[in-house]
This record gives C-alpha cells, sequence and structure tokens, in this order.
C-alpha cells in the first residue's frame, strides 16, 4: 500500500511548470545560438532599437516642454485676484 502526502492535482502542476520551465531553457539556449551565428544582424537590430527609443525620449521631452510652457504662461495679470460674489470671510478666535 502506498501513502501519498500529496495529490494527484499537486503532481500535474508540477509537471506542467516542469515543462515550461524546459521550454524556457530550449528558448534561451536557441536564442543564445542565433546570437552567436548571426551577430552582425543583432547588432543593426540594437542599434534600431536605441535610435527608436531615443526619437521616443525626444518626443517625449518636447511634449514636456510644450505643456510646461503652456503651464508658465498662466492667467492675466487681470484674472489674478480671485472675485467671489456675495462671499463673506469670517475669523473666529477661539482663546481658551
Amino acid at each position: 500500500m502506498v501513502f501519498r502526502f500529496y495529490s494527484n492535482q499537486l503532481s500535474q502542476a508540477t509537471k506542467g511548470v516542469a515543462a515550461w520551465i524546459f521550454m524556457a531553457g530550449l528558448f534561451l539556449v536557441g536564442f543564445g545560438l542565433l546570437v552567436i551565428l548571426l551577430q552582425d544582424v543583432f547588432v543593426f537590430i540594437a542599434a534600431g532599437l536605441f535610435f527608436l527609443f531615443g526619437f521616443w525620449v525626444m518626443v517625449y521631452a518636447v511634449r514636456l516642454y510644450l505643456a510646461a510652457r503652456r503651464m508658465g504662461k498662466g492667467v492675466p495679470d487681470e484674472q489674478t485676484e480671485a472675485y467671489r460674489e456675495n462671499v463673506k470671510v469670517r475669523i473666529e478666535n477661539h482663546e481658551v
């Protein structure tokens, strides 16, 4: 008689995780082999990615600059003072 401390579901889950890890290892080995065999191609791909990310960062910087410029303009001097109609300000002094 076999006494098990785990269920069949745990065994199936472990087998599934092991299969995914094995496939990830095969993918990494294959990618490493491609990098070794096709070094020049990957250099151009990396250069292209740096170019695209650099362009994206520059566009983002221009967008931030324009947004800051719009915020810096603010409102004209005539509208800087708040005008409230029918507003009374009460200040109570509570001394203990």
